[in-house]
């Protein structure tokens, strides 16, 4: 069964607060703390990106981290952050073997609707609503790479991420940037 691309990223944007709330939509799993829980919207997980040539950063105590069946042979590992007062969000889904551990890799960042879910490819998705005045703005991967460095449940992540040619145009300049945060298995 295949959802319309514009549902799924519908469904993704509203479900993205529930997440940091700890509840429904958001992955499976309890929240990992963090390496260091210094209070509200600090935190050692950490999330950098550039859009356009404005940065945003943002720190969080908590990370929701599952595994999901993802088709044959395929498992979805997803790592959600998002800020205190949810103004940023970001989430990673590594699709890989069943039964793999070390993450480490470069993956492809695909389009699931587009492109299909296989295993070795990434989906990234990072939203903003830092300015009232325009709204919430998604940035679900069309295109690019991940680089992954895994160890110990520690995980730094950088990534270079064209457009989707629906909330932003695949030859737009690419989405940069990095997370770095501790989820163990």
């Amino acid at each position: 069964m295949s959802f319309p691309r514009w549902l799924v990223l519908v469904l993704a944007a509203l479900l993205s607060g529930c997440a940091a709330q700890g509840a429904g939509g958001g992955a499976d799993g309890p929240p990992a703390p963090a390496a260091d829980t210094a209070g509200p919207g600090t935190g050692g997980n950490r999330v950098s990106f550039t859009v356009d040539g404005q940065s945003f950063t943002f720190r969080t105590p908590q990370v929701r981290h599952g595994r999901a069946r993802a088709g044959t042979e395929v498992v979805a590992a997803s790592f959600e952050l998002s800020s205190a007062d949810e103004s940023l969000y970001a989430r990673l889904v590594l699709h890989v073997e069943p039964g793999r551990t070390d993450l480490s890799g470069t993956y492809p960042l695909v389009s699931p609707d587009r492109d299909g879910v296989r295993a070795g490819v990434a989906e990234l998705l990072l939203a903003e609503e830092t300015d009232p005045s325009r709204g919430r703005r998604m940035f679900p991967s069309g295109g690019g790479e991940v680089r992954v460095d895994h160890r110990d449940g520690h995980y730094t992540v950088r990534f270079t991420s064209t457009g989707d040619d629906l909330f932003r145009a695949a030859n737009a300049p690419p989405v940069t940037g990095e997370l770095a945060f501790h989820a163990p298995s």
